[in-house]
């Protein structure tokens, strides 16, 4: 079922017809027999499938070895295609290579102009493929100086620089497309079949296929963090009075990075203010310097190192003006208690980042119409009890509402084992991978 056949003018390409025009060509073909495929000499004939798709066929399939296929692949061809011309791009399908090993056919090569040395080869898998074989066509293509990106239904392997796969999922209008989720990334061998397949669990929708399509050829779908970027930086903090002095007061108790735009599908980093004390490195000094220069004039303390006299070890704490510190004790957790003090931007790299969370890289795609919704993980890759860190954000003011007196909250068990994993009745850690690469676009 091919979108591709040849005459005399030259290629003869399905998805460029309307209506009309596909009536004409195929009046004209029943006349003239001018259409002809690459693959064998059968006689070409014109059809629409059910789901509107037009195409090519083998009026006869004697002694072609050109496998069928079904319409949801032959739709989604059509698609990236299409997808390809409003780009800018020019779509072949059905590209025909050979080489030592025979002849294999792309099912849509896209190159920047026709005469390109490179380009991208886009396979629709609708069926199960073995990993092994996948990998094996991604080398081939790879010596033909083609990168090559997999759209499969049941996607394997999960998360592979070297043969990057995103899955196809069929809708009334199309298809779209969805890459893991840091929840899967991370956590893939602890979950069952039926967990790596929830949509909504595990994945993150990335568009429609022709959205997709798009995003690949601009650059937008990469491997790995990256090399240099901007992050959001949040300072939170509940309202209390100083014990010392009575003044009214805000001390920060946690911040959030958030990795920015360049990097939508890493977590947003929660970080403890005793942890920020623990960080070493240039990116928690600059941190720290600007919430000093800011959180007086709001919340009436700095953060400053201090040293309990019933211990040896020294931890950042809130420093109120008249020199009173609030003990990391009497710091409750994250609660929609808490408010927005702070709000800040530096600009930074994965060395800087590293000692606040070790990052395992896995495919990203960029989209600054539609970002994804962040999951929230502690500096050490672990899940953290939730909060309203959304609703936090969207507060007008950090100052607003009259100051309360803060309580401790606990948590539930079940909110308390986010990020960790049941396995035979006990609670087990998920493990953390470090995997720091280059960063890599399709």
């Amino acid at each position: 079922m091919p979108l591709r056949c040849i005459s005399s003018e030259g290629d003869e390409l399905s998805f460029e017809h309307d209506a009309d025009s596909w009536a004409a060509l195929r009046e004209r073909n029943s006349r003239e027999r001018h259409l002809r495929f690459t693959c064998c000499a059968a006689v070409v004939i014109l059809k629409t499938s059910s789901l509107g798709t037009r195409y090519f066929a083998h009026q006869a399939r004697g002694g072609c070895d050109t496998a069928p296929e079904t319409q949801e692949h032959l739709r989604a061809k059509t698609i990236i295609c299409k997808a390809l011309k409003d780009a800018g791009w020019i779509a072949t399908p059905e590209h025909r290579m050979t080489d030592a090993d025979g002849v294999c056919i792309a099912d849509v090569l896209g190159k920047r102009v026709a005469d390109a040395q490179k380009g991208i080869a886009f396979e629709v898998q609708w069926s199960p493929q073995l990993s092994e074989i996948t990998k094996a066509r991604t080398d081939r293509y790879t010596v033909h100086g083609l990168r090559s990106l997999w759209l499969m239904k049941r996607p394997m392997p999960l998360n592979s620089k070297d043969v990057p796969v995103a899955r196809l999922v069929s809708t009334d209008d199309g298809f779209d497309v969805y890459i893991p989720s840091e929840a899967l990334v991370r956590g893939a061998e602890y979950m069952s079949s039926r967990e790596i397949a929830d949509l909504d669990a595990s994945w993150r929708r990335c568009g429609t296929l022709a959205d997709f399509v798009r995003g690949a050829v601009e650059g937008r779908f990469r491997f790995g963090i990256a090399s240099e970027f901007d992050i959001r930086v949040t300072v939170g903090g509940v309202a209390n009075w100083c014990y010392a002095c009575g003044a009214e007061s805000q001390p920060a108790t946690w911040i959030v990075l958030d990795l920015g735009h360049l990097n939508p599908d890493f977590p947003n980093i929660f970080v403890e203010i005793h942890e920020l004390g623990e960080v070493e490195g240039s990116l928690a000094d600059r941190i720290l310097e600007t919430i000093n220069a800011r959180l007086p004039n709001i919340g009436n303390y700095r953060l400053a190192h201090r040293k309990p006299k019933e211990s040896s070890a020294t931890y950042l704490a809130n420093v109120c003006r008249c020199g009173a510190f609030l003990s990391r004790s009497y710091i409750p957790h994250p609660s929609d208690k808490d408010r927005v003090l702070l709000e800040f931007g530096l600009n930074t790299g994965p060395g800087e980042l590293k000692p606040f969370y070790e990052v395992l890289d896995r495919w990203n795609f960029i989209d600054p119409a539609n970002p994804p919704s962040k999951r929230m993980l502690g500096m050490h890759g672990f899940g953290i009890p939730r909060f309203t860190f959304s609703q936090l954000q969207a507060s007008t003011s950090a100052a607003d509402g009259p100051l309360g007196k803060v309580r401790h909250t606990s948590y539930s068990d079940a909110e308390a084992d986010q990020g960790n994993v049941r396995r035979g009745g006990a609670t087990v850690r998920k493990p953390m991978f470090v995997s720091f690469t280059r960063e890599t676009s399709i």
